[in-house]
């Protein structure tokens, strides 16, 4: 009877599994599955053993190392990786998801108009994710001084963290940073305002 490991990791560009099947008749082998991103996008990765090196870069490709070292490549179809290990990709951890939130200028507490349906969004996606982490990053616009920008982006992801905890997240599970000014999202000459830059990031994940 056979019985199976698999781990998940994540790699530029794809996800591929690592499988380990022990079989009474059979040595221990590997197999490595390369799967496509969310949006269909397919990276690659390269498989090396002790012997032999290929490189996975097509959808549901595998490749089956043995002891020895051989590298036995094939290519599933998605319907079969389902089937085999359809358990194992539902208990998947869900993928970081990131939210930015507005503000109006040299404000930490009002935000632009365009941010109330990222607010919406952001509190449905919180109600139907287990035991969230979020990462609270605080941005300015190049207006101001270093040390100014600095406080203002930090007193944003502080508003943006008091929302997120009366919205039911523990404060322990929150995570905030401020960047002020160095990194814009829209690159501007010091000095210059930009909306588009007086922001929060929040990744859930």
């Amino acid at each position: 009877m056979t019985a199976a490991f698999r781990r998940f990791r994540l790699v530029p560009g794809a996800v591929f599994a690592v499988l380990l099947a022990l079989s009474a008749c059979s040595t221990p082998r590997d197999k490595i599955t390369l799967l496509p991103n969310p949006d269909g996008t397919v990276g690659s990765v390269v498989v090396k053993s002790a012997t032999q090196t290929q490189v996975l870069d097509k959808a549901y490709s595998s490749a089956d190392v043995a002891q020895g070292g051989a590298i036995e490549q094939s290519t599933d179809s998605p319907a079969a990786v389902q089937a085999h290990y359809g358990p194992l990709l539902a208990a998947q951890p869900p993928r970081p998801v990131t939210y930015t939130i507005n503000f109006l200028f040299d404000s930490a507490t009002e935000l632009a108009p365009e941010s109330a349906a990222t607010v919406a969004k952001l509190k449905t996606t919180l109600a139907n994710w287990p035991a969230p982490h979020l990462t609270v990053v605080g941005h300015t616009d190049m207006a101001g001084s270093m040390d100014f920008n600095d406080k203002l982006s930090m007193r944003r992801a502080q508003t943006v963290a008091a929302f997120l905890v009366k919205s039911g997240i523990p404060a322990k599970q929150i995570e905030t940073a401020a960047r002020g000014k160095r990194e814009p999202l829209v690159r501007t000459p010091d000095g210059v305002p930009n909306q588009a830059n007086r922001r929060v990031v929040i990744t859930i994940q």
